[in-house]
């Protein structure tokens, strides 16, 4: 696990930034401050109401069981917990890069310099995955590959359906198969941003 977040931390350090290239002029350059975890995925500013979801990544949805080693686990319920305790009581810097197919704003996140989705990737907390339309991040899908390697988390479950799937299998009725989607452009992964106002004058958390 700590080669894993060290393998991050060199990826945040040493690839070059490209939000502000790729984000529309409507969309806000930075979104900052305390947060509720209304999903796995999705968070809502206390201050401004801004609601947001993380660019990138997909969590087991909430009612999502999993079953590792004879073991059952909420999966859904654990992803969201996960999001919460890392941001709990903590200043979430994220950079806007789009809105989605619903308008919400898709955004890379950040707690200090932890990349909120990276990690939760890292440790088989969620998925590396983009919605049609949406930006992809290559570099996820290069951190998934060494957690399902591992058997991390949602790896450790070969039975539990990844919730694009899962969701898909519910709407219909039956069992969708399983696929795997590889990235065909190159992005790095996304560096923190800079806050740019101070820390003291931003919402009480709220959650």
């Amino acid at each position: 696990m700590k080669l894993v977040s060290l393998s991050i931390l060199f990826l945040t350090m040493t690839v070059a930034a490209t939000t502000a290239q790729v984000r529309p002029a409507e969309i806000p350059r930075q979104i900052y401050g305390k947060v509720q975890v209304v999903d796995a995925t999705t968070l809502e500013f206390r201050k401004g109401a801004e609601t947001v979801r993380l660019a990138g990544y997909e969590a087991p949805r909430l009612e999502q069981t999993a079953t590792s080693d004879g073991v059952d686990w909420p999966a859904g319920q654990v992803s969201r917990a996960w999001m919460i305790l890392r941001t709990l009581g903590q200043d979430v810097n994220c950079a806007p890069i789009a809105r989605d197919a619903n308008g919400v704003i898709l955004a890379h996140c950040f707690v200090g310099e932890t990349n909120l989705a990276a990690t939760a990737i890292a440790e088989g907390i969620g998925y590396a995955f983009n919605y049609r339309g949406e930006p992809q991040v290559p570099a996820y899908f290069d951190i998934e590959r060494k957690a399902r390697g591992l058997g991390y988390g949602v790896w450790s479950s070969p039975d539990l359906l990844p919730p694009w799937l899962y969701t898909a299998s519910t709407a219909n009725g039956e069992k969708a198969r399983a696929s795997t989607s590889e990235p065909d452009t190159s992005l790095p992964l996304p560096l923190p941003v800079i806050p740019t106002k101070s820390p003291n004058t931003h919402d009480v958390h709220g959650g």
